[in-house]
Protein backbone atom coordinates (compact mmCIF):
# COMPACT_ATOMS: atom_id res chain seq x y z
CA UNK A 1 0.00 0.00 0.00
CA UNK A 2 1.27 3.34 -1.24
CA UNK A 3 0.00 6.44 0.86
CA UNK A 4 0.62 10.19 0.51
CA UNK A 5 -0.14 12.73 2.85
CA UNK A 6 0.04 16.45 2.10
CA UNK A 7 -1.79 19.93 3.41
CA UNK A 8 -0.93 22.94 4.90
CA UNK A 9 1.17 23.40 7.59
CA UNK A 10 -0.38 22.81 11.04
CA UNK A 11 -3.32 20.20 10.08
CA UNK A 12 -1.13 17.32 11.48
CA UNK A 13 0.50 15.68 8.92
CA UNK A 14 3.45 14.44 10.84
CA UNK A 15 2.32 12.80 13.72
CA UNK A 16 -1.31 10.99 11.53
CA UNK A 17 1.66 9.83 9.23
CA UNK A 18 3.41 9.05 12.20
CA UNK A 19 0.78 6.90 13.63
CA UNK A 20 -1.01 5.85 10.59
CA UNK A 21 2.70 3.74 9.55
CA UNK A 22 2.21 2.55 13.08
CA UNK A 23 -1.03 0.81 12.19
CA UNK A 24 -0.41 -0.05 8.62
CA UNK A 25 2.88 -1.58 9.64
CA UNK A 26 4.64 -0.15 6.74
CA UNK A 27 7.19 2.41 6.27
CA UNK A 28 7.17 6.25 7.19
CA UNK A 29 9.34 8.90 4.69
CA UNK A 30 9.27 12.34 5.50
CA UNK A 31 9.43 14.85 2.90
CA UNK A 32 11.26 17.22 5.36
CA UNK A 33 13.48 14.69 6.56
CA UNK A 34 14.81 14.46 3.23
CA UNK A 35 14.71 17.23 2.19
CA UNK A 36 17.43 18.21 5.06
CA UNK A 37 19.53 14.79 4.43
CA UNK A 38 20.23 15.53 0.70
CA UNK A 39 19.92 19.40 1.01
CA UNK A 40 17.95 20.35 -1.90
CA UNK A 41 16.73 23.73 -0.60
CA UNK A 42 18.49 27.15 -0.56
CA UNK A 43 17.57 30.14 1.99
CA UNK A 44 15.96 33.30 0.56
CA UNK A 45 15.01 36.39 2.44
CA UNK A 46 15.27 33.96 5.82
CA UNK A 47 13.16 30.66 4.35
CA UNK A 48 13.65 27.44 3.03
CA UNK A 49 13.16 27.43 -0.33
CA UNK A 50 12.88 23.96 -2.05
CA UNK A 51 13.91 22.97 -5.53
CA UNK A 52 11.15 20.83 -5.93
CA UNK A 53 12.63 19.10 -9.65
CA UNK A 54 15.14 17.51 -7.41
CA UNK A 55 13.08 16.46 -4.54
CA UNK A 56 10.90 14.87 -7.35
CA UNK A 57 14.14 13.09 -8.27
CA UNK A 58 15.33 12.04 -5.01
CA UNK A 59 12.01 10.51 -4.09
CA UNK A 60 11.63 7.88 -6.98
CA UNK A 61 15.23 6.79 -5.83
CA UNK A 62 14.18 7.00 -2.43
CA UNK A 63 11.28 4.83 -3.30
CA UNK A 64 12.30 2.88 -6.17
CA UNK A 65 12.78 -0.60 -4.35
CA UNK A 66 9.58 0.59 -1.61
CA UNK A 67 6.21 -1.08 -2.12
CA UNK A 68 4.29 0.02 1.14
CA UNK A 69 4.84 3.48 2.50
CA UNK A 70 3.34 6.42 4.07
CA UNK A 71 5.20 8.96 2.46
CA UNK A 72 4.06 12.98 4.39
CA UNK A 73 5.25 16.45 4.19
CA UNK A 74 3.65 19.90 2.93
CA UNK A 75 5.50 19.50 -0.36
CA UNK A 76 3.64 16.01 -1.69
CA UNK A 77 1.08 18.31 -3.24
CA UNK A 78 3.81 19.35 -6.12
CA UNK A 79 5.35 16.62 -6.76
CA UNK A 80 3.92 13.16 -8.13
CA UNK A 81 4.83 10.38 -5.95
CA UNK A 82 3.48 7.04 -6.89
CA UNK A 83 0.58 5.97 -4.44
CA UNK A 84 -2.68 4.30 -4.11
CA UNK A 85 -4.27 7.04 -1.96
CA UNK A 86 -3.58 10.76 -1.42
CA UNK A 87 -5.04 12.47 1.78
CA UNK A 88 -4.80 16.20 2.34
CA UNK A 89 -5.54 16.69 6.02
CA UNK A 90 -7.66 20.33 6.25
CA UNK A 91 -8.00 22.06 9.68
CA UNK A 92 -10.58 24.92 10.41
CA UNK A 93 -8.63 28.19 9.77
CA UNK A 94 -9.65 29.29 13.62
CA UNK A 95 -8.21 26.14 15.05
CA UNK A 96 -4.81 26.49 12.28
CA UNK A 97 -4.38 30.39 13.28
CA UNK A 98 -4.15 28.52 17.09
CA UNK A 99 -1.37 25.81 15.85
CA UNK A 100 0.77 27.89 13.75
CA UNK A 101 0.84 30.58 16.23
CA UNK A 102 1.51 28.09 19.15
CA UNK A 103 4.64 27.12 16.71
CA UNK A 104 5.75 30.89 17.02
CA UNK A 105 5.40 31.33 13.10
CA UNK A 106 5.59 34.79 12.30
CA UNK A 107 2.49 36.72 11.68
CA UNK A 108 3.04 37.09 8.07
CA UNK A 109 4.01 33.04 8.13
CA UNK A 110 0.37 32.49 9.78
CA UNK A 111 -1.48 34.35 7.19
CA UNK A 112 0.16 32.70 4.29
CA UNK A 113 -0.73 29.36 5.59
CA UNK A 114 -4.34 30.16 6.81
CA UNK A 115 -4.94 31.40 3.42
CA UNK A 116 -3.54 28.91 1.67
CA UNK A 117 -6.00 26.55 3.51
CA UNK A 118 -9.02 28.57 2.73
CA UNK A 119 -8.09 28.59 -1.26
CA UNK A 120 -7.93 24.72 -0.78
CA UNK A 121 -4.43 25.09 -2.42
CA UNK A 122 -3.26 21.88 -1.18
CA UNK A 123 -6.28 19.83 -2.54
CA UNK A 124 -6.37 21.79 -5.21
CA UNK A 125 -2.73 21.52 -6.53
CA UNK A 126 -2.87 17.71 -5.58
CA UNK A 127 -6.03 17.46 -7.92
CA UNK A 128 -4.04 18.86 -10.63
CA UNK A 129 -0.25 16.90 -9.93
CA UNK A 130 -2.20 13.60 -9.46
CA UNK A 131 -4.53 14.03 -11.88
CA UNK A 132 -7.44 12.64 -9.73
CA UNK A 133 -9.34 14.01 -6.82
CA UNK A 134 -7.60 13.49 -3.94
CA UNK A 135 -9.56 12.71 -0.03
CA UNK A 136 -9.50 15.31 2.11
CA UNK A 137 -9.64 14.73 5.86
CA UNK A 138 -10.62 17.61 8.28
CA UNK A 139 -8.73 16.92 12.01
CA UNK A 140 -10.13 19.98 13.26
CA UNK A 141 -11.34 18.85 16.46
CA UNK A 142 -9.67 15.25 16.10
CA UNK A 143 -7.18 13.29 18.00
CA UNK A 144 -3.95 11.94 15.81
CA UNK A 145 -5.07 8.17 16.97
CA UNK A 146 -8.57 8.98 15.48
CA UNK A 147 -7.66 10.45 12.02
CA UNK A 148 -5.12 7.75 11.85
CA UNK A 149 -7.60 4.86 12.36
CA UNK A 150 -9.94 6.67 10.03
CA UNK A 151 -7.54 6.61 7.27
CA UNK A 152 -6.35 3.25 7.87
CA UNK A 153 -10.06 2.12 7.66
CA UNK A 154 -10.60 4.02 4.95
CA UNK A 155 -7.61 2.45 2.92
CA UNK A 156 -8.61 -1.30 3.59
CA UNK A 157 -12.45 -1.02 3.06
CA UNK A 158 -10.84 0.84 -0.10
CA UNK A 159 -12.83 3.90 0.54
CA UNK A 160 -11.88 6.77 -1.93
CA UNK A 161 -14.26 9.28 -0.26
CA UNK A 162 -13.79 11.72 2.42
CA UNK A 163 -14.98 15.37 4.26
CA UNK A 164 -16.27 18.00 2.27
CA UNK A 165 -14.12 21.12 3.19
CA UNK A 166 -15.59 24.48 2.28
CA UNK A 167 -13.51 27.01 3.98
CA UNK A 168 -14.86 29.91 1.36
CA UNK A 169 -17.31 31.67 3.90
CA UNK A 170 -14.10 32.13 6.08
CA UNK A 171 -12.14 33.66 3.29
CA UNK A 172 -14.61 35.97 2.76
CA UNK A 173 -14.63 37.09 6.49
CA UNK A 174 -11.09 36.98 6.24
CA UNK A 175 -10.71 39.10 2.93
CA UNK A 176 -13.17 42.00 4.47
CA UNK A 177 -11.04 42.23 7.45
CA UNK A 178 -7.62 42.49 5.48
CA UNK A 179 -9.21 44.24 2.59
Amino acid sequence: MRVVITGTPGTGKTKIAAKLARILDIKLISIKDLVEKEKIYRIREGERVVDTVALERIMKKALKNEKDYVVEGHLACEVEIPCNYIFVLRTHPKELKKRLSARKYKKEKVGENLMSEMLDYCEQRAAKVYGKKPIEIDTTDKTILGSARRIAGMIRNKKKKGDIVDYSKELLHYLRLTG
